[in-house]
């Protein structure tokens, strides 16, 4: 059983995040996007906070994600993932908590997807962008780490690759967004094991 709500060890978790060989990935026609991925800080532990995506976009409506988007002119991979969480959700990402990059994944949408891991306090305010965001919930690390992911064959545009779904109280985080929590509870175990 993974103890999650023992000291938190940031900067090894940071470290093991900056050494390790993280799967960088370049395909042709594919444009640089980052995500978010905000580690909550709770008194009774730690949680990941996901977002519903609004059911009136055009992609991925309805959709489990975290916040994020494509790289606007001259800005870094940090710089657009906080935006687009300040954007979607209204949260301000101080520098200081950004732990480190997991591995890139691809989109459909022809997006090479970077996540930055940072560490937020919680509890806060949030402000909801409806136009982007219809809902914001989260899951206990603890509960994610139990989980047993479903995982499924694919392949998008020659490059094949494994699907993993978690499912949590009706939702169902998969995708993209079920491979970064993969990848994300890989690295902390390697750190807390």
């Amino acid at each position: 059983m993974h103890q999650v709500t023992s000291p938190f060890n940031y900067q090894e978790l940071k470290a093991n995040l900056e050494t390790r060989q993280r799967e960088t990935m370049t395909i042709d026609e594919f444009r640089p996007a980052a995500v978010l991925v905000p580690l909550l800080k709770k008194e009774s532990g730690y949680e990941l906070l996901f977002t519903v995506r609004s059911s009136q976009l055009r992609s991925h409506a309805g959709q489990i994600s975290f916040p994020g988007g494509r790289l606007d002119e001259g800005e870094t991979i940090i710089d657009a993932a906080c935006r687009e969480t300040f954007e979607e959700i209204g949260i301000s990402i101080d520098r200081q908590h950004i732990l480190g990059f997991l591995d890139d994944h691809p989109s459909p949408a022809r997006y090479i997807v970077t996540p930055v891991l940072a560490l937020v306090s919680w509890p806060q305010p949030l402000c909801v962008n409806h136009c982007e965001v219809d809902e914001v919930f989260t899951v206990p690390l603890e509960t994610l780490l139990q989980l047993e992911p479903r995982a499924e064959d694919r392949e998008l545009r020659n490059y094949k690759r494994k699907l993993h779904y978690y499912d949590y109280q009706g939702y169902s985080i998969w995708g993209l967004t079920g491979n970064v929590v993969k990848n994300f509870l890989d690295v902390w175990r390697q750190v807390h094991e």
